[in-house]
């Protein structure tokens, strides 16, 4: 079959079964001139792994192994929810995996497709994925032993999941921030930054919703892909994702709390310019009604031919303000 250039032939490492006295060992990974490369390929299972979706080489495992036309185009279209579909001799899984960002605050998405068959599993994503990286350090250290495709998909699925709480604790730790500042200076640019938690946490629900589905199936999975010994190990992450759904309702609540906090901030704020204004509205009535009283176009005012009258004025109306003051302070208007 030829690459995706067209040049030197993609190689498949089909399993190679051994008898019971034979060393079963971990080829290490084989690059090809594509983004195609073989992770584990022992008896009893063959794990491929694509990097990019839109090449050939997808359409030759397709052909290959017989994948539907509609798996192929959800590995294409990004982004897709968590789901499992089963085809004729194959399952189709997509796993969602995050990350958070600070600036700007927001968690981006990706997804991580798997074809799992009874001795092979396709994973297929677009660019770098930090899980599969994971997976084949520990897989190429004998710190993960994987001898299923159900055992492969379990320890991709476990990976992106434990994720999930080092990246609510990071959205915890602004959010710690946010409310900090909230209480000092409340600004726009927290208010922006709320919204955009908000929404980031709405995106990051929708992901662990259809996680928590998927493994849900998984672990009542009857078909020959998941092996019984294998459903308390996806249970397990199934509790896991609880969790994270858990704290994703609590770091929501927070944000609206957060939300009220601002507002009410705000509102305290104009109600105190609005006191201050009133205030000083309030002082100067009596002084203007003072200045306009000697303003006027009599022949005799009191005090207008004195030479001090300026003087025995400008001290009234302090005196009338100081009282005021006082007055208010008393009233605790101010």
């Amino acid at each position: 079959m030829r690459g995706a250039h067209g040049g030197t032939p993609v190689q498949f490492y089909l399993p190679r079964y051994q008898s019971m006295s034979e060393t079963i060992t971990q080829t290490p990974p084989a690059e090809t001139p594509a983004s195609l490369k073989t992770i584990v390929d022992i008896p009893g299972l063959l794990w491929l792994d694509l990097d990019d979706p839109m090449s050939r080489d997808l359409d030759d495992l397709a052909a290959r192994y017989g994948f539907h036309e509609l798996a192929i185009e959800d590995c294409r279209h990004h982004l897709q929810l968590a789901k499992l579909d089963y085809y004729d001799g194959y399952s189709f899984i997509i796993v969602n995996s995050t990350h958070y960002s600070v600036k700007p605050c927001e968690v981006q998405v990706r997804e991580i497709d798997a074809f799992l068959g009874p001795d092979y599993i396709v994973t297929v994503h677009e660019g770098p994925s930090v899980a599969i990286e994971e997976i084949q350090k520990r897989v190429a250290s004998n710190a993960k032993h994987v001898i299923r495709p159900d055992q492969v998909l379990h320890a991709i699925i476990d990976i992106v999941v434990d994720r999930y709480l080092p990246t609510l604790d990071h959205i915890g730790d602004t959010i710690d921030e946010v409310e900090d500042q909230l209480l000092i200076s409340p600004t726009p640019t927290l208010l922006q930054t709320i919204f955009e938690l908000k929404r980031g946490l709405l995106q990051f629900r929708r992901a662990v919703s259809s996680q928590r589905e998927l493994l849900n199936l998984l672990i009542r999975d009857d078909s020959s892909s998941i092996h019984q010994d294998m459903r308390i190990y996806f249970r397990d992450v199934y509790d896991h994702v609880v969790r994270a759904m858990d704290l994703v309702e609590t770091y929501r609540d927070l944000l609206t709390g957060g939300l009220d906090i601002y507002l009410t901030q705000m509102a305290n704020r104009t109600n105190d310019i609005v006191k201050a204004l009133t205030i000083l509205a309030t002082i100067m009535l009596p002084l203007t009604l003072v200045t306009g009283y000697f303003g006027m176009n009599f022949e005799y005012i009191p005090l207008l031919k004195t030479p001090n009258g300026i003087w025995y004025a400008t001290a009234g109306m302090l005196v009338i303000t100081i009282s005021m003051l006082a007055f208010f302070k008393l009233r605790k208007w101010l």
